[in-house]
């Protein structure tokens, strides 16, 4: 059965007269009849009494009625969404991002995005690092704003910039006067951080055993917002990646440059490499590219 066995069926079934839904149709005679009695020997019984002199509906043809035109207005409306997705005026893009990604730099890059395109919707999924990773991988998300990924040869990888750390203490601090901090001294005061696992948790735990220093963990949270919140009461110091220094309650905390900042982490947009992406986020990967992040 066919689309366009179902609309022969219907004008058919209107006009009750071969030649003019013949004419209707644009098709020759004999191709209408072949078509209906195609569609009659799928469906294994007549749909038309014809005579000489009128064309009748059976009782079968008449209860397929509902079920044609329900069928056609289905594939026209499933035609008419799926141009207008094509053309960018309809349709959500689900992105999986890193909260610090979330807060920093989503925004502008959706607002630019939304400048060209402003019918699309957007759905931000706030997951770790590693989770954006695996669930790329598992098709659950096209798209991905993450750290690097290490060793997959599943993934694209496209970078957008590299991301260092500034260290976060609350005022009234000892170091909170200083214009920089070495990562000995950070190591050596008690740490708000997040939980793992996290690429900023790793990066402290791995300073930390560079010099030695088993981590005083006193707070571990999940979002990096809640960081500055919990600095702020004394509870310890932390680190924040620099895109993420305007989020930050500087009314009770202060930021730090760390003098012998050696971390430099890509950070960039992930998607499936044998996979052909849709429409949406093949215009958004560009956009994204496109966009100034200093």
């Amino acid at each position: 059965m066919t689309l366009k066995q179902l609309k022969a069926f219907l004008v058919l079934a209107r006009a009750l007269n071969y030649a003019n839904a013949a004419n209707e149709l644009c098709l020759s005679q004999s191709a209408l009849s072949l078509s209906i009695k195609t569609l009659e020997e799928e469906l294994g019984g007549k749909l038309f009494k014809r005579n000489t002199r009128r064309v009748e509906m059976t009782a079968e043809g008449q209860s397929l009625i509902p079920y044609a035109r329900k069928l056609l207005a289905n594939w026209e409306d499933m035609e008419k969404d799926v141009k207008q997705r094509f053309k960018l005026n309809r349709g959500t893009l689900n992105i999986a991002s890193m909260p610090f990604a979330t807060h920093a730099i989503l925004p502008a890059v959706i607002q630019n995005f939304s400048k060209r395109y402003p019918n699309i919707n957007f759905s931000i999924h706030d997951i770790p690092n590693e989770k954006i990773i695996e669930k790329v991988q598992e098709g659950i998300f096209e798209i991905g704003i993450c750290f690097n990924p290490q060793m997959s040869d599943q993934l694209i990888f496209q970078p957008l910039f590299n991301e260092d750390f500034l260290a976060l203490l609350p005022k009234g601090h000892a170091l909170s006067s200083r214009k920089s901090i070495t990562w000995l001294e950070l190591c050596s005061q008690p740490f708000v951080t997040l939980q793992s696992p996290s690429i900023i948790r790793k990066v402290i735990e791995q300073h930390c055993a560079l010099h030695h220093i088993h981590l005083d963990l006193k707070v571990e949270c999940h979002q990096i917002s809640s960081l500055s919140h919990f600095t702020a009461y004394g509870m310890g110091v932390s680190v924040i990646p620099r895109h993420f220094k305007n989020f930050i309650n500087l009314e009770q905390n202060v930021l730090i440059e760390i003098e012998d900042n050696d971390v430099q982490l890509p950070v960039g947009i992930i998607y499936k490499k044998d996979d052909e992406l849709s429409n949406i986020s093949t215009h958004f990967i560009e956009t994204v590219l496109q966009h100034d992040f200093h």
